[in-house]
């Protein structure tokens, strides 16, 4: 267990890891939820992703984590999902929800102070930008979710399956302030979580240019001071 740990602190520094977790979220987000609508294959892959997921995330958070809380965001979820095979209970769905939410935003969070740390502007600290913004429409999917779960027929319309691909689809169109209208929210709360994510959608990708413009100036001056 030791072993394992000390290999996974040593990826800390290798900031590469930010190219695996970038082609598992695009695989995800632009092959998978479009190609495979069965609900089968897709609860499976869904499953898949998520242990990829897991495997790329976890070298981030364990420097910052202490080892039970940290297993706990991991395995939990894991657990979770892997029981929704044998067990079609929606409060399964919701916990396993909530559980991945707190993971990738606990993950969101690492990424973005390493990505705005002191240094080089690199293609590894854009990289890792893209992830979290990838990661934030991974996030309101489930939340999405949830309030479909709990509200079923009278939150969304349009929706084609009740899959967590089908909001995900729908996450990414309201973060990019696409909004093709195919699928639309109807309750109060799933409005308000929709206008709060095409906001942060464009509010993220203004800061982030505007933080990184900012750091790669400051590292020129330094350069030019020294």
């Amino acid at each position: 267990m030791d072993r394992i740990i000390k290999r996974l602190k040593k990826l800390w520094n290798d900031r590469s890891n930010f190219n695996f977790l970038l082609v598992v979220l695009s695989v995800y987000i632009f092959i998978i939820i479009p190609v495979f609508k069965d609900k089968i294959s897709g609860e499976f892959l869904f499953f898949i992703f998520y242990y990829l997921l897991l495997s790329g995330g976890a070298p981030f958070l364990i420097r910052n984590s202490r080892l039970g809380i940290l297993f706990l965001l991991l395995i939990t979820p894991f657990v979770i999902l892997f029981s929704e095979f044998f067990f079609r209970s929606v409060w399964l769905k919701i916990c396993a929800d909530l559980f991945i939410v707190v993971y990738c935003i606990s993950l969101a969070t690492i990424i973005l102070i390493r990505t705005f740390a002191k240094g080089h502007v690199t293609v590894h600290r854009v990289l890792g930008a893209i992830v979290v913004y990838l990661l934030l429409s991974f996030i309101f999917a489930m939340l999405f979710h949830i309030i479909y779960l709990l509200n079923v027929e009278t939150s969304f319309k349009g929706l084609v399956t009740n899959q967590r691909s089908e909001f995900m689809y729908f996450s990414l169109s309201t973060l990019t302030t696409v909004a093709y209208g195919d699928i639309t929210p109807v309750n109060a709360l799933a409005r308000s979580l929709s206008n709060m994510e095409s906001l942060s959608g464009q509010l993220y990708i203004s800061v982030l240019i505007a933080g990184l413009v900012s750091l790669g100036f400051q590292n020129s001056n330094t350069k030019v001071n020294t």
